[in-house]
């Protein structure tokens, strides 16, 4: 027993203090933080300094510009009281394609106004030939006006195909102009976005949104927000609704969401829930793999060095094992103890407003002290093991990585798991022992209340698969800690754990 206790506390002390652990213990934490909620607080950041220029690209009659920039009005003001969005619409009059489709519109406009003029002067006639009773000539009369009349029609008739297929021509080629025009405007950033409005849009369902940086997701769900109220308001009011009625339908419902946790309701933050779980699966993963890797690194370099033959003079195989185990074990609660200390601090003194996040209670860091510790053990066995087995650590990085990633696994389902935390593959992976810990811890955060069962049936199963993976690094370790210069086979593994 005083032999385990010497060489724990020299592989304790030993790597205590170098730069590495205090590395992985302070700096490391906070820039694997920063490294997740940086770029989410930066998406989300509106550094508002002046006001925004969308513009309008509107291919229906209607007064879509003066609704949508009320409403804009409404709702989004800098600080300074002036509008934080103005609509602009695109203008296309220097465009000498839309020049020439609109003169010939304009062209025919006043060919159909003025056929439009003689069609109802011709009928006002013959009104007037009708009734009059003195007239004379008066049949002659009317047959010559209502061929006349009918020559009109069927002209007026043939125009105004012409007008609509010159209407057809200018929308197109304004529609065309306008994008080309609104493109430029956007790369010469003189405007922040454009909207592109369709025809008979009170009946449709889609409107165009176009900025040159697709990240801006709050200017255009604020867009498809405001458009949402003006395009259902007309709608209404075309159903002769009453205006005050629409008002007082289309007044905005705030969410706020709970959980359900063992003190009772608390309010429930995606960003919160979602990226402090993450952070506190990366911490354990941390934690447990400093730990490892110090302890693999440790059985490497002293088989390498052949120092290992001079601590098995002192002291049994399994002594020497378990004076690492657990000394690098202590380090690595250690680092815990560092971790839960700091967390307790921003907590008390309300840090951050670290005191307002429900998971982070005493009860809970108990839990991760917990699967810290039956994680640890677990994958300290697999490196004892692994350690003995190969004669360099670059041999035994392939394994190593390929532990890594397995338990990197949670981090990568996280989205999966917020959908359906009660699904059969997360359930089945929650008690897979390499990947309990980390899946506990996440579901311990987030659920808020009490798993009894679930930790009690995860306890058991590392448990078991602990006391099975030091029995077998315990025969693996006491002979493969002298064999050098040698790559064992996975047959040769097998010989090695049947042998007595």
């Amino acid at each position: 027993m005083r032999n385990i206790f010497y060489i724990a506390q020299w592989e304790f002390s030993s790597r205590f203090k170098t730069r590495s652990f205090l590395f992985s213990t302070f700096i490391l934490p906070i820039l694997f933080s920063l490294l997740i909620t940086l770029p989410v607080y930066l998406i989300t950041y509106e550094d508002t300094v002046s006001t925004k220029l969308i513009g309008l690209i509107n291919n229906d009659d209607n007064d879509l510009l003066e609704k949508l920039q009320n409403h804009l009005n409404q709702n989004y003001k800098l600080d300074s009281g002036s509008p934080e969005y103005i609509i602009l619409p695109i203008s296309v009059e220097n465009s000498l394609l839309y020049k020439e489709a609109y003169d010939d519109f304009m062209t025919t406009t006043r060919q159909l106004d003025s056929l439009e003029v003689a069609y109802d002067d011709l009928k006002t006639l013959r009104e007037k030939y009708y009734r009059s009773g003195t007239i004379q000539n008066k049949q002659y009369l009317l047959k010559k006006s209502y061929d006349e009349l009918i020559r009109t029609r069927e002209f007026k008739d043939l125009v105004q195909l012409d007008f609509e297929y010159y209407k057809t021509h200018l929308d197109s080629i304004y529609n065309k102009e306008a994008r080309v025009a609104a493109d430029s405007l956007l790369i010469q950033n003189i405007l922040n976005a454009y909207l592109v409005i369709p025809k008979m849009v009170y009946r449709s369902s889609s409107i165009e949104y176009h900025s040159l940086k697709p990240g801006e997701l709050l200017d255009s769900e604020r867009m498809q927000k405001i458009l949402n109220e003006v395009i259902i308001q007309s709608r209404l009011q075309e159903a002769s609704v009453n205006t005050m009625q629409i008002s007082h339908w289309l007044k905005p419902v705030k969410l706020t969401r709970y959980q359900l946790r063992t003190g009772g309701s608390a309010e429930w933050d995606f960003y919160i829930e979602f990226y402090g779980a993450v952070i506190g699966v990366v911490l354990l993963f941390m934690a447990i793999f400093t730990s490892g890797q110090f302890l693999f690194s440790s059985v490497l370099q002293e088989k390498t060095n052949r120092v290992i033959e001079i601590l098995l003079s002192y002291a049994s195989s399994r002594q020497i094992m378990a004076g690492k185990i657990f000394g690098l074990g202590f380090l690595g609660l250690m680092q815990v103890l560092i971790w839960l200390s700091i967390t307790s601090i921003f907590v008390f003194f309300n840090l951050f407003q670290a005191g307002q996040i429900p998971y982070l209670n005493a009860e809970n860091a108990l839990y991760f002290l917990h699967y810290f510790s039956l994680g640890y053990l677990l994958y300290a066995a697999i490196f004892v093991a692994i350690g003995a087995i190969f004669s360099s650590e670059q041999e035994a990085q392939q394994v190593n990585i390929m532990l890594r990633t397995i338990a990197v696994l949670p981090v990568l389902l996280v989205f999966l798991f917020l959908k359906e935390p009660d699904s059969g593959i997360i359930t089945f992976l929650s008690y897979i022992p390499l990947l309990t810990p980390y899946f506990m811890i996440l579901k311990i955060a987030q659920y808020g209340i009490p798993l009894s069962t679930e930790i009690y049936i995860t306890s058991a199963i590392l448990i078991v698969s602990i006391i099975g993976m030091v029995f077998i690094a315990a025969k693996i370790f006491r002979i493969g800690i002298l064999m050098y210069g040698k790559k064992f086979t996975v047959r040769e593994v097998f010989l090695l754990l049947r042998s007595s």
